[in-house]
């Protein structure tokens, strides 16, 4: 901190006598802030009228600056979308989220790739040996396909693809029973 000489004190203080007391200090319980500034209850926020904003209203909320840092990866989010990976790829990749990507995608103007479906793995559910060998134990001519289902801890679907391959005696329903 710089010390004052005894003649810029004395520059100071001739230049504070010749300034009113009421105006050199502000009164109790009134602001320092630009005294044009208003409730508007429609936004439910104060707005100022500045000239800093070329003379219109604006509100008193801080906006979001991005960084350089948030530049740089928004630039590599584009890439990698036009390089056609998803928006689960991407967030697994640069580690940020969705709504992110789609900013990004939006601000940049183009569409961002969808997901890949996963590889579904085909069952066995004709060719399953555990299931049929089940399903033939309770297979005796009178039990019906939905308690044998039942017994056996499968669908019953898949005893009626055994029924039909295998050509079981399993009795129809009788009305009023489950199929």
């Amino acid at each position: 901190m710089d010390i004052l000489t005894d003649e810029e004190r004395q520059l100071i203080d001739e230049a504070l006598a010749r300034i009113p007391e009421e105006v050199r200090r502000v009164p109790t319980g009134v602001s320092g802030m630009d005294p044009d500034y208003v409730w508007d209850p429609k936004t439910q926020r104060i707005i100022t009228r500045n000239e800093v904003f070329a003379g219109g209203y604006r509100t008193m909320t801080l906006r979001n600056v991005r960084s350089p840092e948030d530049g740089m990866k928004d630039r590599e989010i584009s890439l990698d979308i036009r390089d056609g990976l998803s928006v689960s790829e991407i967030s697994l990749l640069r580690h940020t989220s969705r709504e992110r990507i789609q900013r990004v995608a939006r601000e940049y103007g183009i569409e961002v790739a969808r997901a890949k479906p996963a590889p579904r793995q085909k069952t066995t559910s004709g060719n399953d040996d555990d299931i049929t060998r089940k399903i033939l134990t309770f297979v005796d001519g009178e039990r019906g396909l939905t308690e044998i289902a039942r017994l056996a801890g499968c669908h019953k679907d898949a005893v009626r693809l055994r029924r039909d391959r295998l050509g079981l005696n399993i009795p129809a329903a009788i009305r009023g029973q489950a199929a």
